[in-house]
C-alpha cells in the first residue's frame, strides 16, 4: 500500500494546478454587456437626429424673417394692377363662359403640379410666384388672370403670417430658394431665364405682400 502513494499525491498535485490555472485565466466579456452597448449607440444617434432636425428648423428661412423687416418694405415701386409687367386681374369677371371653362381647366392643372404642393412653404410660395410670372413673361392667354388665381390660392391655402413672411423673404431674398423657369404640366415648355424669373416673382411677392398688409392697391388706381 504505501508505494502507491507517491501516484495519489502526484494526481491530486496536477488536478490542484489545473484548478489554479482555471482560476487565474481572464474570464470573457459578459454577454450582457453588448444590450448596453447597443442601446447606448441608439440613443446617441436618436439625439444627433433630434439635433439635426432642431438645426434644420432654425435654417428656415422664414423664421429669420422679423417684424423689423416686414415694416421696412416700401411699395412706392410696384407696378400697376393693368400696366404690362406684372398684370394682376381685379377679379374673372371679364371672362366669357367659354374662356373661363379654360381658365377653370388650367387651374385644375395647377392643383395637381407638385410645385403647388411643395411641403415647404416659402418655396411652395416661390413656385407659385413663379407661375404668376412665366404667364406674365410669355404672354400666355390668361396673364392677369392668372396671378389672380395664384393669389387666391395662397390666401386660401396658407396661413395669413406664413404667407406674409414667405412673400417678404422673396422681396428681401430673391436669389434664394429654387427658381421654376419652365412647366411643360402647365403647357410650358420653353425655358426663361432664371434671373428674369426671379426679378419678376420678387415683383409679385410684393403685389401680394402689401395686399396682406393692407397696403395696396394704392388708392389711385
Amino acid at each position: 500500500m504505501p508505494r502507491y502513494f507517491p501516484l495519489i499525491s502526484t494526481g491530486f498535485v496536477l488536478c490542484l494546478l489545473v484548478s489554479l490555472a482555471l482560476a487565474d485565466a481572464p474570464k470573457p466579456a459578459d454577454a450582457k454587456a453588448k444590450p448596453a452597448a447597443t442601446t447606448l449607440a441608439a440613443t446617441t444617434q436618436a439625439k444627433a437626429t433630434t439635433v439635426a432636425s432642431a438645426a434644420a428648423a432654425k435654417t428656415n428661412p422664414l423664421d429669420q424673417i422679423t417684424q423689423k423687416d416686414i415694416d421696412g418694405i416700401t411699395f412706392d415701386d410696384v407696378e400697376d394692377d393693368a400696366g404690362f409687367i406684372t398684370p394682376l386681374a381685379a377679379d374673372l369677371d371679364n371672362l366669357d363662359n367659354d374662356s373661363k371653362k379654360r381658365l377653370d381647366d388650367w387651374t385644375a392643372k395647377l392643383d395637381d403640379w407638385a410645385g403647388a404642393k411643395d411641403d415647404n412653404v416659402g418655396q411652395r410660395v416661390r413656385n407659385l410666384m413663379s407661375v404668376a410670372s412665366l404667364a406674365d413673361m410669355i404672354h400666355s392667354e390668361f396673364e392677369g388672370e392668372t396671378a389672380f388665381v395664384v393669389f387666391d390660392k395662397l390666401k386660401a391655402e396658407v396661413d395669413k403670417d406664413q404667407l406674409i413672411k414667405a412673400c417678404a423673404w422673396m422681396v428681401l431674398k430673391p436669389e434664394e430658394g429654387k427658381c421654376v423657369t419652365k412647366i411643360p404640366e402647365l403647357g410650358w415648355d420653353d425655358e426663361v431665364e432664371e434671373d428674369q424669373i426671379r426679378e419678376r416673382s420678387s415683383m409679385y411677392a410684393k403685389k401680394l405682400l402689401g395686399r396682406l398688409l393692407g397696403k395696396l392697391p394704392k388708392k389711385d388706381q
